[in-house]
């Protein structure tokens, strides 16, 4: 499904008016017809239901008077409520206002005056709808629509927000002080990309995106997608006589003394996605702490310290051989000696790799921009804010302000495939981008990124390319937990829960 910013919305909307001919009255009409369709879907037949619409002065609030229009022919008890006089419309507003004026409907102007109206007649009614603002709205709510908000957000009806719920950024989901909370969001022709980031995303409720008979054809150069199981097709199919090195041969180098547990989730986690063959290289004094199993776990000299050293570069470097993919990162702990480790062991590899965790920590930058390109681009990156600032010399609150921009900007500066966990994780590679659409916050928990590193590195190994692996793995991962927390419940949810859901989700997208 393509994301658009709130830009190249009003970009597409001009195309299909002035390049295709599609009237823009036209487009309104069938807006706010497919709102009232959403609506009734979601609540039921409304005859005999009372209704307040809230109209701003643009093109947002044209859609709303089509709406209630739509619903007074329903035999629905429609109020409008108007923040601007009449000559302050936008020209399609003003001409829906007019219709609906002649079909007697109920309107009233929004003033300081009017707002105990407004009121009580929100105390009143079974379903607010709200049209005020639309994609154009950047910045902070302020003068009366700080107080017509405050009234809508204590009202106890339900709120449809049309597009965009007022004073919610269409691009970047941020919040000045204020937004109306909807029920549900209905968006016109594309979803935007602030109704899937926070706060945005917290006062959308539940989101359904309608055909207003805009040409899909016009958004085809937009590469931001948002993740759907459409991504699993990309997995090769798993051959009848396939046998274990059909499926990739894999090392994980991973774990430290105190960090055994990640190196166990990630690895076993490459099992559980399909891969056919896991070797883990520990340090040599922590092997003890790992009971066999399934993955071939190899001591790496390490002087006694419990993590890699310089003197496990050598045997590092000779497990690289006949491996089809490397996973890099979790649980190596601060050991100062690492990023010369790191080092020699990437100038010898050649293929698909997965960093996360603290192989991100102590990566040379500038050693990274002499790794040819054709190499880096079948890396896959996987840092949560924390990580991907001590790259970039951002704090995780800048990276969080605007996440697409942010990781577009590190995947074109860094030369890698870049996934960047959080709510929700964004996957950026080549000429596309992948907003993840699973996932919930009882996975916020200690080893559940470890396990979607494993994810990553056992698509790569079944023959999806990096990027790809890297954005179906995010969806999988958040797809195992969302099917964890409808057995369970969010709270105490546990990396190794996900583990054990991983074949479940692979055999039912």
């Amino acid at each position: 499904m393509v994301v658009v910013t709130a830009a190249e919305m009003q970009t597409i909307d001009q195309q299909a008016i002035a390049e295709i001919g599609i009237p823009s009255l036209v487009l309104m009409e069938n807006a706010g017809a497919a709102v009232v369709r959403e609506i009734e879907q979601e609540f039921g037949d409304l005859t005999d239901k009372r209704c307040v619409i809230l109209v701003g002065k643009g093109n947002n609030g044209g859609d709303g008077l089509v709406i209630a229009r739509h619903l007074l022919n329903r035999d629905v008890k429609v109020k409008v409520f108007l923040l601007a006089e009449e000559d302050q419309l936008s020209e399609e507003c003003r001409f829906n206002l007019n219709i609906f004026k002649k079909l007697q409907g109920e309107i009233h102007l929004i003033s300081r005056t009017s707002l105990s109206k407004l009121k009580i007649n929100l105390a009143l009614t079974d379903l607010v709808v709200d049209a005020l603002l639309g994609t154009g709205f950047t910045g902070a709510l302020e003068g009366i629509l700080v107080d017509v908000v405050r009234l809508v957000n204590n009202c106890r009806s339900p709120v449809v927000a049309v597009d965009v719920p007022s004073g919610v950024n269409a691009t970047t989901g941020a919040v000045g002080t204020h937004a109306v909370r909807a029920e549900l969001t209905v968006a016109l022709a594309f979803l935007k990309s602030g109704l899937l980031f926070y706060p945005g995303r917290d006062y959308c409720g539940k989101i359904k995106v309608v055909d207003i008979g805009i040409p899909k054809h016009l958004a085809i150069n937009i590469k931001r997608q948002l993740t759907t199981e459409e991504l699993i097709k990309y997995l090769p199919p798993r051959p009848a006589w396939g046998h274990k090195g059909t499926f990739g041969r894999c090392l994980v180098i991973a774990g430290s003394r105190a960090m055994t547990g990640a190196a166990f989730l990630t690895s076993h986690a490459l099992l559980k996605v399909g891969a056919g063959l896991v070797t883990l290289a520990v340090p040599e004094s922590i092997q003890q702490q790992f009971a066999p199993s399934e993955v071939i776990v190899v001591p790496i000299p390490d002087s006694g310290s419990g993590s890699f050293q310089a003197v496990s570069t050598d045997q590092l470097v000779a497990h690289l051989d006949r491996k089809d993919v490397l996973v890099i990162g979790p649980g190596l702990g601060a050991d100062p000696e690492l990023k010369q480790v790191l080092k020699a062991v990437l100038e010898q590899w050649q293929g698909p790799l997965v960093l996360d965790a603290d192989g991100l920590n102590h990566l040379d930058l500038e050693w990274l921009q002499t790794v040819p390109e054709p190499v880096r681009r079948n890396w896959v990156f996987t840092p949560h804010p924390g990580e991907l600032g001590r790259l970039l010399n951002l704090s995780p609150r800048e990276i969080n302000q605007n996440r697409l921009e942010v990781a577009w900007n590190a995947h074109k500066k860094l030369g890698v495939n870049l996934l960047l966990k959080g709510a929700p994780t964004v996957t950026a590679g080549g000429n596309q981008i992948y907003i993840n659409s699973t996932g919930n916050a009882g996975m916020a928990t200690a080893g559940t990124g470890d396990v979607l590193t494993g994810m990553i590195g056992g698509l790569i190994a079944q023959g999806m390319s990096p990027f790809l692996a890297a954005a179906a793995g995010a969806y999988l991962h958040g797809k195992a937990g969302d099917y964890v927390s409808r057995r369970q419940g969010q709270r105490g949810l546990t990396a190794s829960d996900l583990l054990a859901a991983i074949p479940y989700v692979l055999e039912t997208v």
